[in-house]
């Protein structure tokens, strides 16, 4: 009998905003993922994984797309995935995949065009469940519970006293810890949806917003880095990015620590997360035949480089990103490696281990191979990341206030250097061997980043190319009237707006 060899079931998990030096593969001080640590022997760490973008909506259309965000052109608020291109949940769908979504962030979802492809969608988004039981106590509970970008409704209110606005925060914030209902419902939804799919082959694509700002994880992991005293002291904190930039709110390294240490909780919470599902294709037997990809869509700044929030920059708190993979039994893959690669790369190597022959997915893709089979579409060894818009639509306000930040950047790195091009002349090279922080900016006087400021220069005309030939759109901002009401205020519940 003529032997078969079964598709492998693929597995993709975003978790929204994690940087990876904040992971012990990574060299980070604390295990925040203990379960991913207890099976390193079935996984491959790429050590310099980079995204192509800074924020979700472009990174995550990159990771379906294959392509750079001037190639995919999802840059602002409004922007929907053009039909012509192919993305992975539909190529999948005809390679006879069944498909589901399970994701909180709206970017990823009808709004963006990105949920196309998928034969199941489940989408709830957090902002909903927590506002209707916030509210059952008051208004500042809900405003409380809003990440930055949103205008404070308690600076709305009246009658604000101190005690109260203190209370009210505490008790909406054990609502948040308590319910637990957010990616913890897509787990089991995944567990009843793998039921159906014992025919064919699956894809399932998650998307884990607890990682975002504002941190938070259930009762159960929040204080595995913090202490019951720094959970009340984190309540006073500011959480607001914009107060912090424009100075209406002063930071100190002490608040920096302990919001890194909430961070660290949710990222302790995902890797929980990450084990059920593990557990969940181990007890359905798919396991060995599992291609499982564990990323994110970028970072975040915790204080790094006087910032905030995922905005400005292309530092690596934005972009050097986890990505950790559990390659199909047969493929025999472990280990780690440095080299360079990224997130555009994920597609290439889903079509080359499917041994995808069909042309069109090829001819958009703008990433490598991480296998090795397919011919390189972009230099070895070589990263791209590109910022076309610095501000969204709760930023357009503050241009001038924030005018060092109104440029366009593209950032070219390889594994111990990287040079960054800005529209304003202000380029950044930086010796991450001897400086991983980016501290010291060596521009203009070293003639090792020669190269790169050539290669910068040539990716950033490109880039340019495409901004210039659709400046009115991008630069024309957001239209709320042309929005869904709903769509609006998830927006704002993750800060955007």
């Amino acid at each position: 009998m003529k032997n078969i060899k079964l598709k492998p079931n693929i597995v993709i998990i975003s978790l929204d905003a994690v940087r990876a030096q904040n992971l012990p593969f990574y060299g980070y001080h604390r295990n925040t993922t203990p379960f991913l640590t207890s099976v390193e022997q079935d996984l491959f760490i790429y050590e310099n994984a980079i995204s192509s973008s800074y924020w979700t909506m472009p990174s995550i259309a990159s990771l379906f797309t294959g392509m750079y965000t001037s190639g995919h052109r999802l840059v602002v608020d409004g922007d929907k995935i053009d039909s012509s291109l192919c993305l992975l949940p539909e190529l999948l769908q005809k390679q006879g995949y069944r498909s589901a979504g399970f994701v909180r962030n709206v970017y990823v979802s009808e709004y963006s065009g990105l949920h196309r492809g998928f034969n199941n969608f489940y989408s709830e988004f957090l902002l909903d469940k927590l506002k209707a039981a916030a509210s059952l106590f008051s208004k500042n509970g809900v405003s409380h519970l809003q990440p930055p970008g949103i205008t404070s409704l308690s600076n709305q209110t009246s009658n604000n006293s101190a005690i109260k606005k203190y209370f009210s925060q505490i008790t909406a914030r054990s609502v948040d810890i308590l319910m637990d209902s957010g990616s913890h419902t897509f787990v089991r939804n995944f567990s009843s949806w793998m039921d159906d799919c014992k025919t064919e082959p699956f894809f399932a694509f998650f998307h884990f917003l607890e990682t975002h700002s504002p941190y938070r994880a259930p009762l159960k992991f929040a204080f595995k880095f913090l202490s019951l005293r720094d959970q009340l002291k984190k309540f006073s904190i500011n959480h607001n990015h914009l107060d912090y930039l424009l100075g209406r709110s002063s930071m100190t390294a002490e608040d920096f620590q302990l919001l890194q240490s909430a961070y660290d909780n949710a990222i302790h919470y995902a890797d929980y997360l990450i084990k059920k599902i593990f557990r969940l294709l181990q007890k359905h037997g798919v396991y060995d035949n599992t291609l499982i990809i564990i990323l994110s869509d970028h970072g975040d700044n915790i204080g790094d480089h006087g910032l905030m929030f995922h905005y400005f920059c292309l530092y690596d708190t934005l972009i050097r990103i986890p990505l950790i993979i559990k390659y199909p039994r047969h493929i025999g893959l472990t280990g780690r490696k440095a080299e360079v690669v990224q997130n555009v790369d994920i597609f290439p190597t889903i079509l080359s281990l499917l041994d995808v022959q069909d042309k069109k997915p090829w001819e958009q893709i703008q990433g490598n191979d991480l296998l090795g089979k397919a011919p390189l579409k972009r230099e070895k060894n070589l990263a791209i990341s590109e910022l076309v818009k610095a501000f969204g639509p709760e930023r357009d306000h503050f241009k001038e206030q924030l005018s060092r930040y109104n440029r366009r950047l593209l950032s070219v790195r390889t594994t111990d250097r990287k040079f960054i091009f800005s529209s304003e002349g202000d380029h950044e090279c930086f010796d991450l061997a001897s400086d991983p922080a980016e501290i010291n900016n060596l521009y203009p006087d070293n003639a090792r980043f020669l190269d790169l400021m050539e290669k910068a220069s040539m990716y950033y005309d490109k880039m340019n190319d495409f901004y210039m030939s659709n400046r009115k759109r991008i630069d024309g901002g957001i239209n709320p009237e042309l929005l869904d009401k709903s769509v609006i205020e998830q927006l704002k519940s993750l800060g955007y707006m």
